[in-house]
């Protein structure tokens, strides 16, 4: 019964975070404009792919982060200050000019050519499991 209770308590601290980072309305918001010109089959392939993609650069990040950020001395102080600011500058950025960055995005999104190209850049990296 801990177990259960352990678990449970993992998801519900680790949910509103993974729900933050990779943003799903956002996203498919963007994911249905990309491939509004393919076949079903096609969109499932490259909502499939991306899934993977994005899993194993979250599983990635959450095993190698640790070690990289400790081979370079950075405490998790350090880091969560640097994160604040770099969030700050970005929120800022985003109220003096709002539409920029999505148009941005839609943009690399839209500029890549077949179901291989587009599965990891631009729709898994800076988009699902990017900064933010």
């Amino acid at each position: 019964m801990w177990v259960l209770s352990s678990t449970i308590n993992s998801f519900l601290i680790a949910f509103p975070a993974l729900f933050s980072i990779v943003n799903p309305i956002g996203i498919a918001l963007i994911y249905h404009q990309v491939t509004a010109d393919r076949s079903r089959a096609e969109r499932t392939a490259l909502a499939w792919r991306v899934a993977a993609y994005s899993l194993g650069v979250m599983l990635a990040s959450l095993w190698v982060g640790a070690t990289l950020i400790g081979f370079f001395g950075v405490s998790l102080s350090a880091l969560r200050v640097a994160g604040g600011l770099v969030v700050a500058v970005r929120a800022w950025e985003m109220l003096s000019a709002p539409e920029q960055n999505e148009g941005r995005k839609q943009e690399q999104a839209s500029t890549a050519r077949g179901t291989s190209d587009d599965a990891f850049f631009p729709l898994t990296m800076p988009l699902t499991t990017g900064p933010g």
